[in-house]
Parts: structure tokens; C-alpha cells; sequence
């Protein structure tokens, strides 16, 4: 049984107010023309706990992305990355861009005009 006033085993006021401080923290990130990392972004988030690569995090940047891609056309957790490595966000990311219809056939292509829409709607 599915407790309705938790997401992600967390109270929904709370998911809520962290989902807005993602939000915040990322159009701070884009007005800076920069990106940040998953754990530096867990680590900003005040609000609740989350985990760098866990499924609540994920499950909160597929909802920042969903809900900004509504309002504005862009993918906002877009300025989420691996720490190291090739710099791109996670398969996840990427797997939720093609849902959003997005075409995702050179993923750093893609990821890297997504970057460029972000910064150009937040500049």
C-alpha cells in the first residue's frame, strides 16, 4: 500500500519545497551560464536528503525537467552532470529527454543546445 502523502518516501510538502529549491539553484546555475554536479547539487538541497544517483533524485530532476519543458521548452536539470568522466549528465537523463520527444540521436549534441537554450532563456 502506497502512502499518498509521501513521495519518494518523503512528505509531500517537503518533495515540493526541495523541488522548488532544485528549481532555484538551477536557474542560479543557468544565470551563471555553468552547470553542476549531482552531488553538489545534493548538497545545496536543504530542504530533504537526497543522494547523489539515487531514484529520488532522479525521480525529482525527471519532474524539474518535465514541469520546465511544459513552461518553457527547455530541460532545466539539463545542467546536471557526472562528476568527471565524459561531463554528460546520466543514461537517465537521457532516457527522459526522448520521452519529452527530444531527439537524442548524438547525445552531446543534443545535451550541449539544451545547455545553450537554457542559458538563452535564463541569461
Amino acid at each position: 500500500m502506497t502512502d499518498k502523502n509521501t513521495r519518494w518516501g518523503f512528505d509531500r510538502e517537503d518533495w515540493s519545497a526541495a523541488k522548488r529549491q532544485v528549481k532555484d539553484i538551477l536557474i542560479e546555475h543557468a544565470r551563471r551560464r555553468e552547470t553542476t554536479t549531482y552531488s553538489d547539487l545534493c548538497a545545496d538541497i536543504t530542504v530533504i536528503h537526497l543522494r547523489p544517483y539515487s531514484w529520488a533524485l532522479m525521480a525529482m530532476l525527471g519532474e524539474v525537467c518535465s514541469e520546465e519543458d511544459a513552461e518553457r521548452g527547455t530541460m532545466l536539470a539539463s545542467l546536471v552532470t557526472k562528476k568527471g568522466g565524459d561531463g554528460l549528465p546520466g543514461a537517465g537523463y537521457f532516457r527522459h529527454a526522448e520521452r519529452l520527444g527530444r531527439d537524442i540521436s548524438d547525445p552531446r549534441a543534443f545535451w550541449e543546445s539544451e545547455i545553450e537554450k537554457i542559458f538563452t532563456v535564463w541569461s
